[in-house]
């Protein structure tokens, strides 16, 4: 009957397959759009982790989003840490699926045509119709796996030999890690704990066994997270490292509070439940995790600088979103892209203001020219990075769009860092009295492309950039004819003014490259318009 165990185990474990990836086939553009909206406040991040969790059923997926988002700079790592958090809450909600329909109801005929409808729905249906029959299909193997191990347990009960609870902290701990090793040999924390409810409903273990179990079945969902994070930005590692970070604390909390957290579970579900021992399990699961994640919100900016301690920056300044953006699909590529352009834009700002309205010289202005060639260098590995991508299909659709505006972006970029390394003109702009208000008017402009850029601000209107830089224009046109009048009037020789002519033309290429830049990064996607 081992077989039948381990058979009803691997057909749960498949159907937990099909309905996560298939609620994320549905649902996973969704889900990555949930996760950068709605996790903007310390609340809302939790709330969104675990809706998140409790929508695509893995708290896995969930975590690799986040990471995924993390790693193109969408995301700031108080927020994942929030999300992550919320993730914990999420996964939960598996425990309660299993030990209310799976163990306390027959719904195995229920299974069998929900399997079968699935089925039918992937082979002949079209678009969201096919797509949504892989997550029914996976819904109702759940229960036929948890009906099979149901049947399985009852004749490997003696075959199965765990250390008891009781046996002071040793058995406990060896009990945790024992609930971590099957997740992590499962690769699913939800079908690790339906083993156990399954387990402790058919006999196989105590309740004190099973709390202890799924302690350690909460710890043995993070080295899928920190394997992820392995060669990724700092800020994905930081990510991977508060989910084991606060997956650890908490168990710790846990085992700390044992005695206290059985108590009350038991004393709840032996009112409700007639002391059912699977739903006490599944609220104790409920529990510990809300303790740990009451523990952690009040100081989550505390927490993310003590994991940021934990895992230093080690990535080059610009460039370390690109790193393994890639791997998480074009959506992530492009975002990242978008973000390495959004750093580079405000760098660059910030040495124009070196070379141009502060009139650098000296030791200063090579600092600043070395600051562009840093420039330079990322929009090279940013187009390097978008040279591998693979096509994208002609379907119009959004990732299309900011694709294209990324290669405009990427141009308009490259254009002005090429405009910024010609010294003569920008040194003229720098030292000309007569042209004074035009610096004004470009310190003005280069101080709201600044204030816009950085990749926290991807939903701010680039509305006050555009009217910046437009007054930028109106006054190198003011200048010009005010310059030319001079020279009709005979106050300056016409040769006198060969530098101020060439360096408002610069002023001219500059902003027209750094406008459209913006125009082109700025949400949404404004598409390959011109």
């Amino acid at each position: 009957m081992t077989f039948e165990l381990v058979g009803g185990i691997g057909v749960f474990m498949v159907g937990m397959v099909l309905l996560t990836e298939g609620l994320k086939s549905v649902a996973g553009a969704t889900l990555r759009r949930l996760l950068m909206r709605f996790t903007g406040r310390k609340a809302s991040a939790i709330l969104t982790g675990t809706l998140a969790t409790t929508l695509v059923q893995s708290s896995t997926a969930t975590t690799m989003t986040t990471i995924g988002l993390v790693a193109a700079g969408l995301l700031p790592l108080a927020n994942a840490i929030g999300v992550i958090l919320g993730a914990n809450l999420g996964t939960t909600s598996t425990a309660w699926i299993v030990a209310y329909f799976g163990l306390k109801l027959d719904i195995s005929a229920v299974a069998m045509v929900a399997v079968a409808v699935g089925a039918v729905l992937r082979l002949v249906g079209r678009g969201p119709v096919a797509l949504a029959g892989l997550p029914l299909a996976g819904f109702g193997l759940l229960f036929v796996g948890i009906g099979l191990m149901q049947a399985a347990m009852a004749d490997v009960a003696g075959a199965i030999t765990l250390p008891a609870a009781a046996g002071g902290l040793g058995g406990l701990l060896l009990l945790v890690l024992v609930g971590a090793a099957m997740t992590v040999v499962m690769q699913s924390s939800s079908a690790a704990v339906a083993t156990t409810l399954t387990a402790l409903s058919a006999g196989v273990i105590g309740a004190d066994q099973a709390v202890a179990l799924v302690i350690g079945q909460n710890v043995g969902t993070t080295p899928t997270a920190l394997l992820a994070s392995v060669g990724a930005v700092a800020a994905a590692r930081r990510a991977a490292v508060a989910h084991l970070v606060f997956n650890l604390g908490t168990a710790v909390v846990a085992l700390a509070a044992l005695p206290l957290l059985v108590a009350i579970a038991t004393a709840v579900t032996g009112g409700v439940e007639a002391g059912d021992p699977a739903i006490m399990v599944a609220l104790f699961h409920t529990l510990f995790n809300v303790l740990g994640v009451a523990l952690v919100a009040p100081w989550l900016g505390g927490f993310a600088a003590l994991v940021s301690r934990l895992a230093p920056e080690r990535s080059p300044r610009f460039t370390q979103y690109l790193e393994t953006a890639a791997a998480d699909g074009p959506t992530a590529a492009v975002l990242a892209a978008r973000t390495t352009l959004l750093m580079a834009a405000t760098e660059l700002a910030d040495v124009t203001h070196g070379l141009v309205t502060k009139a650098a010289r000296g030791r200063a202005a090579q600092a600043a020219r070395l600051r562009l060639q840093h420039v330079q260098h990322a929009l090279e590995e940013t187009a390097a990075f978008l040279a591998k991508l693979p096509p994208e299909p002609a379907t119009g659709g959004v990732v299309e769009r900011r694709y294209v505006s990324v290669l405009h972006a990427l141009g308009h970029l490259r254009d002005a860092v090429a405009e910024l390394g010609r010294v003569a003109p920008v040194a003229a702009l720098g030292r000309d009295d007569a042209l004074a208000e035009v610096r004004a008017a470009l310190a003005a402009g280069i101080d709201a492309t600044m204030a816009w850029c950085p990749v926290l601000a991807p939903e701010a209107p680039a509305t006050h950039v555009h009217e910046a830089f437009a007054a930028v224009q109106e006054e190198r046109r003011r200048t010009k004819a005010a310059v030319l009048r001079s020279v009709v009037r005979g106050r300056r020789d016409p040769y006198e003014v060969d530098d101020t002519m060439a360096a408002l033309a610069w002023v001219d290429a500059y902003t027209h490259h750094l406008t459209r830049a913006v125009h082109h990064l700025q949400e949404p996607a404004p598409g390959d318009a011109l």
